[in-house]
């Protein structure tokens, strides 16, 4: 009952503490700007007809949610360290696992908070701006769904990270870096996963004669054991940006596994650290 209490005291303080950061507020603005960008850049296209506009601008704050909440969890968690705010906690009685699960529930709830930033203007705008979606209702709820738990699992990471280090500034670069790492990993994987087992047979004019090319094995196809690692790297949470988006309409139950599952793994690894932690 004691540690029940205990979290919810902290949670209560956290939270109050996130509606008065500066970090959290600018970044439901940037989410929120770039939304209102890709708004105004989709309407040109819908203005010459184009189809399904508003479903790939929607998707878009996948990837973004990664690179911009890298650097709200850093500032937020780290102000603590730095206000001394996180060894008064421990000093006046929290235990430490509470005080880790606090911080990583408010970053995770801030990082769907500043999804919303970019989801709102993006239906109540973009709808009459640009039409309808085109994919069906509820294939746009499970990739929300989806979207948001890979944004906790995001959360989480960054959360583990900050909260295991005191430099607030080399937590930000940990951060920032990891998230567009992981992005540009996941194009990397999509780009290879993707490639054509066998290269079709094609038609081509040398020399005045039509030549035909026999279908052939792609050298660039991955396969075997490292087509599965390379599998296992495109689930993770960043990389899964990409996969999310190429697979909205029908996104597999496996990617919010993988992202629960990271969620599991760096929770209980940092909170296990965080309690042999020396608190300066």
């Amino acid at each position: 009952m004691r540690a029940k209490l205990s979290v919810n005291l902290l949670l209560r303080a956290n939270f109050s503490r996130l509606w008065r950061s500066a970090s959290f507020w600018v970044s439901v603005a940037v989410m929120s700007a770039i939304s209102v960008f890709e708004l105004a850049v989709g309407y040109q296209p819908r203005l010459q007809g184009g189809a399904g506009i508003l479903d790939n601008r929607y998707m878009i704050f996948a990837l973004l949610s990664g690179v911009v909440l890298s650097a709200f969890c850093s500032l937020f968690t780290g102000s603590e360290y730095s206000d001394g705010t996180m060894r008064n906690k421990v000093a006046v009685g929290h235990s430490r696992t509470a005080v880790y699960l606090s911080n990583l529930a408010v970053c995770a709830a801030a990082g769907v908070l500043a999804c919303c930033g970019y989801i709102l203007p993006m239906v109540i705008v973009g709808v009459p701006l640009l039409g309808p979606f085109t994919m069906s209702v509820s294939s746009l709820l499970w990739f929300t769904l989806c979207a948001f738990i890979m944004t906790a699992a995001m959360c989480a990471i960054f959360t583990m990270i900050a909260m295991l280090n005191q430099n607030k500034a080399v937590v930000a670069v940990i951060c920032i870096f990891l998230a567009y790492f992981l992005l540009f990993l996941g194009i990397y994987l999509n780009t290879r996963l993707t490639e054509q087992a066998v290269i079709p047979a094609r038609e081509y004019i040398e020399n005045g004669q039509i030549l035909v090319r026999e279908a052939m094995p792609n050298p660039s196809y991955v396969q075997g054991v490292k087509r599965t690692v390379f599998e296992i790297l495109y689930g993770l949470p960043g990389c899964q940006a990409v996969q999310l988006l190429a697979t909205a309409e029908a996104c597999p139950v496996r990617l919010p596994l993988a992202s629960l599952g990271a969620i599991a793994v760096s929770t209980t690894a940092g909170a296990a650290l965080f309690r042999r932690k020396d608190l300066k």
